[in-house]
């Protein structure tokens, strides 16, 4: 069981991640704060079909046809990165890029927040 999932904050001091699970139909949304769910109880232990490993230490949940990418923070904390629509097959690199530059303003500066207790879960 993870400690916090918690989501990367932009330099705007939103987050990609909320407005977009913000932005999805209700029985969407629901779909995804379950995966979300099971992030935070089972941890590095999900596996495919709900999560999957895609590289440069970031994972992505899958519920349905979006994604959500997240990576370990601590060891205890996930952080949420990007969430996208998935059109294709094959990740987009300008998303794999972002999530990347993403995690990398997470681990140094700290742009991350806890925003679950309470809240989609």
């Amino acid at each position: 069981m993870l400690a916090n999932i918690w989501v990367f904050i932009d330099e705007r001091g939103h987050s990609p991640v909320l407005e977009f699970l913000e932005s999805l139909a209700a029985k969407e949304m629901a779909k995804a704060s379950a995966y979300i769910g099971e992030l935070k109880r089972q941890g590095h232990n999900l596996r495919r079909p709900l999560a999957d490993y895609i590289g440069h230490g970031i994972y992505e949940l899958r519920p349905g046809a979006n994604r959500v990418f997240y990576f370990f923070f601590m060891g205890n904390t996930a952080i949420l990165l990007h969430a996208i629509r998935k059109k294709t097959d094959k990740l987009p690199q300008r998303d794999m890029e972002l999530c990347v530059k993403r995690k990398r303003q997470a681990e140094e500066s700290g742009k991350h927040r806890n925003v679950f207790p309470g809240g989609l879960l």
